[in-house]
């Protein structure tokens, strides 16, 4: 078997100046964390962000521990391109009682007393969530939460962490979202909120709410992205290995997963749908076969999805499109068909949409081939060279 040659580039250009130039294969890596700006053309901003972590016994581990390890790496990779020599981010875990919590997982994590803040104490907290919500959490929780979330620049929730933000009525007139189990019971629980149940996060001014579990690590990548701009954002991903940086629009689960959890009547119908995706699945259609009128079919499926017939019927065709991508070595044309779209136009669209990129480069990325014939470490790289020449992430 030939062995993989290690990762060495083939030379550094450096000097007193910026950037630091990096060639692997003849390809120019470099970068410079003077270009990681926030928005055009403004400077970068190199202070200390410490992000506070509110935790609690039976608080879940990925709900903080993959925020942090993004963060983590976002402050390596500033410190890689030579913009700092310090950690600009500075992660803070806290608990009401200070000392050891225990999550649910089992692992004990060392936390400090949370303080009365004072004003830019903490860049951002995060409040974690775990098996709970307002009704069942520690109410000193929501208390400190409410005296304290003016002083911070971000307040953000993972999972059920947003019913202790609902709870202290920050999320009041608010768009939000939740893990998809309790978006209906935070719906219920506070009127108040445009609960949002389809997406991964949502960002309704300086408060962030994110779905469960890895929806977290999403988030704070979009919250580095807020910080320091694009390019970092996708070394960080590329560095935990996050191939695709999800948008905060992109639905929370497959069809097929929730084909599988809806019960009643639809239930049998959307399992057919993702069975026979390449079928005439317009509304109409749908609503003779589950033999409903048209009106009364739109306001059952709504309720059993949370979304409308077209966008979930899309869905569907999608998370087929991907399989075969990712099984296959059939060219993309015949794939459009045989999953429902009219065409490849149609089919771009929908992953430029949903994903963040054409169906080739998710073949690319994504392909069972692929990943056993190129190292992962290399990976990055081979997406880098085969990009565009304009750059553009769609293809």
């Amino acid at each position: 078997m030939t062995k993989t040659p290690p990762f060495v580039p083939d030379h550094y250009s450096s000097s007193d100046h910026w950037p630091l130039c990096i060639f692997v294969n003849g390809m120019d890596l470099s970068y410079d964390a003077r270009c990681f700006p926030a928005t055009e053309g403004r400077p970068v901003d190199l202070r200390l962000r410490r992000i506070g972590l509110l935790l609690f016994d039976d608080c879940d581990l990925l709900d903080f521990s993959g925020p942090a390890a993004v963060f983590h790496s976002a402050a390596r990779h500033l410190i890689r391109s030579r913009a700092t020599e310090e950690f600009l981010y500075k992660i803070e875990p806290l608990s009401i009682d200070g000392g050891l919590i225990r999550t649910m997982q089992g692992i004990e994590v060392d936390t400090r007393l949370a303080p009365t803040l004072e004003s830019g104490q903490l860049d951002t907290l995060i409040v974690t969530g775990g098996a709970l919500d307002n009704d069942t959490c520690d109410p000193r929780l929501i208390d400190w939460i409410k005296r304290n979330h003016r002083q911070v620049r971000r307040v953000t929730s993972v999972c059920c962490g947003a019913f202790m933000l609902a709870g202290a009525g920050l999320l009041d007139g608010r768009r939000a979202t939740t893990h998809w189990e309790d978006c209906l019971k935070l719906q219920q629980a506070f009127p108040a909120i445009d609960v949002q149940p389809d997406l991964i996060y949502v960002r309704d001014g300086n408060v962030w709410t994110a779905a469960g579990i890895t929806a977290g690590i999403d988030m704070a990548l979009a919250l580095v992205e807020e910080d320091y701009g694009h390019a970092l954002t996708l070394m960080v991903a590329r560095n935990l290995v996050v191939f695709l940086k999800r948008s905060g629009g992109q639905a929370q689960f497959s069809a097929p997963l929730q084909s599988q959890s809806v019960e009643g009547p639809l239930g049998a119908l959307l399992e057919w749908i993702v069975d026979n995706p390449a079928e005439d699945l317009r509304a109409e259609r749908l609503a003779e076969r589950a033999h409903m009128g048209l009106r009364n079919f739109y306001r059952t499926f709504e309720a059993a999805t949370g979304t409308s017939p077209a966008n979930w019927v899309e869905m569907a065709r999608l998370e087929t499109a991907k399989r075969y991508l990712e099984e296959g070595s059939e060219s993309i044309e015949p794939i459009c068909y045989k999953s429902g779209f009219r065409s490849y136009e149609q089919m771009r669209k929908a992953f430029a949409r949903r994903i963040g990129v054409s169906p080739t480069q998710y073949r690319a990325r994504f392909a069972r081939q692929f990943q056993v014939d190129v190292p992962a470490i290399l990976t990055p790289l081979r997406w880098r060279a085969n990009r565009p020449a304009d750059g553009n992430p769609l293809g």
